[in-house]
């Protein structure tokens, strides 16, 4: 379990985490979304204790989390470490035995798969080849929590799509909370199941994927029309042009009408509409 009670993390004046409380209480893998800015690394940062944060506390299994804390229970490898510029099959070995409970049958099996050469040296790897063995290292960790920044930077489609069965497979193994800050979208939806947005420092959503499937939708028609369906209604945007308008909501939607056009959004429509600013302000 991650708690996260009152939150704040300042760089100088500048307050990247805001006063946050948050209860990641239950297995599962989830997305953590935010524009760039937004603080999502600082957040798996501070969760991880790889950094003390300004105010507040982070608990992660009832253990305070700070840099002092000797084992988090997390397992978080930030992206471009040079890893001692050690060969992978090295790697893989020393980080077996440090820690216990590490899986080094499925760090060999994710090797394999993906073709990674365990005799070449760390640096020596491409872009998404070093972010690949970052992020098996950390899966095969089976720390209680796992945290990965960005872990499909570098990879090319067919590496993304097998990267996703790995996620699933590494979780059906060792069930635990899982979660992935990522900008490509729509592709990591079929893979997980809770969904945290961060803005300008704020928890702006927390909810289920089912959630977003169920009641974020587009409704657009005449301007009246549209007013008129959604005056009750939970509106995270609005456009409108001339006389038209289209009105995105999180809610449950209005009965389907001739002069209405109501769709559902998909994931990467709806947070855009929950984040997106224009001309410096919040939607």
């Amino acid at each position: 379990m991650i708690e996260l009670r009152q939150v704040t993390k300042k760089y100088g004046q500048t307050s990247v985490l805001k006063n946050i409380t948050l209860s990641v209480d239950e297995p599962g893998i989830y997305c953590l979304l935010g524009r760039n800015g937004a603080g999502k690394t600082t957040l798996l940062k501070s969760i991880a204790g790889f950094q003390n944060i300004t105010k507040g506390i982070i608990k992660v299994d009832g253990k305070v989390i700070a840099t002092s804390t000797l084992d988090t229970g997390v397992s978080y490898i930030e992206n471009f470490t040079g890893h001692f510029n050690l060969p992978v099959q090295k790697l893989l070995k020393i980080a077996s035995e440090v820690n216990p409970s590490y899986d080094y049958d499925f760090a060999s099996e994710m090797t394999e798969r993906f073709e990674l050469d365990g005799k070449k040296k760390f640096k020596h790897l491409s872009l998404g080849m070093k972010t690949m063995v970052s992020t098996i290292i950390c899966l095969a960790s089976n720390k209680n929590v796992i945290l990965l920044d960005e872990p499909v930077l570098g990879f090319d489609a067919i590496m993304r799509a097998e990267f996703y069965d790995m996620l699933t497979e590494s979780f059906q193994r060792h069930p635990r909370i899982i979660i992935i800050s990522t900008h490509i979208i729509d592709e990591i939806a079929k893979t997980i199941q809770k969904l945290i947005m961060i803005d300008r420092g704020n928890i702006r959503f927390f909810d289920t994927l089912k959630a977003v499937e169920t009641k974020a939708f587009s409704i657009s028609g005449l301007q009246k029309d549209v007013e008129a369906a959604t005056r009750n209604l939970n509106i995270i945007g609005q456009d409108t042009v001339g006389g038209l308008a289209t009105s995105y909501i999180f809610d449950t939607p209005p009965e389907q009408t001739a002069s209405l056009d109501i769709h559902p959004l998909s994931l990467q429509e709806f947070f855009i509409q929950m984040v997106g600013h224009k001309g410096g302000e919040a939607k």
